[in-house]
């Protein structure tokens, strides 16, 4: 990857690692508890299943953080720029090599529906303590956040549908992305940081709101048990 490049991959690890951070202290969870999540969904009762083998991934199903695509961008910038993909792929290879194991697997769910069975696969980089990537996740990994989370976060803040972004770009994190990815530094740079504003303002509404509630986690709150 050229040196003169290299910042596009480093602007990119540090947008995932900002992302990281707010999904740990906020939404953590929401995906470690899926399949009740999944029961807010409108087809949540045609679709709901047991899991009888495995465990399942929620989101992080075969090969989802392996897609570089960047939904909902213009034909010329809907993918990660070439040096951000192979620098992605290159630190991977030394992440799988280090963890010594081979992750990923899968899982058999009973659809009550039927009671037919149905066998799906882990991403590969799913192990049982979660993603082994950190801040080399892929795009749709780092942007998609689950239908009744972004209607809690709608909530959290008011309804502020321009902060959260549209429905399918969370913070409008694809836009970023390919900032990242086919502009000049400084506009990239430019966008990046305007990226990092919203995700602060969206932490601090969700320490308002947790603190005004007395709550740990908006899981608390809009999930509670008993």
């Amino acid at each position: 990857m050229p040196g003169d490049q290299e910042w596009r991959l480093s602007l990119y690890k540090e947008l995932a690692a900002r992302l990281n951070d707010f999904f740990a202290v906020f939404t953590g969870p929401y995906c470690l508890h899926c399949d009740r999540v999944m029961g807010r969904l409108p087809e949540a009762r045609e679709e709901a299943f047991e899991l009888v083998d495995g465990v399942y991934p929620g989101c992080c199903h075969r090969g989802a953080g392996d897609i570089f695509r960047l939904e909902g961008q213009p034909p010329e910038r809907c993918r990660l720029a070439p040096e951000i993909v192979a620098g992605l792929k290159r630190e991977r290879a030394v992440v799988l090599r280090e963890q010594g194991t081979a992750a990923g697997g899968s899982y058999t769910i009973r659809l009550h529906r039927d009671r037919s069975l149905l066998t799906g696969g882990h991403c590969r980089y799913f192990t049982p303590e979660g993603c082994c990537l950190g801040v080399l996740k892929g795009p749709l990994c780092i942007d998609f956040v689950c239908p009744p989370l972004r209607r809690d976060l709608l909530e959290v803040c008011g309804g502020e549908a321009e902060l959260i972004g549209p429905e399918n770009d969370f913070l409008n994190i694809y836009r970023t992305l390919a900032s990242i990815s086919w502009d000049g530094r400084g506009r990239a740079e430019n966008e990046f940081s305007g990226f990092c504003r919203r995700l602060s303002r969206l932490g601090s509404l969700c320490r308002a709101f947790l603190a005004a509630r007395n709550q740990v986690t908006l899981f608390d709150f809009f999930m509670p048990t008993g």
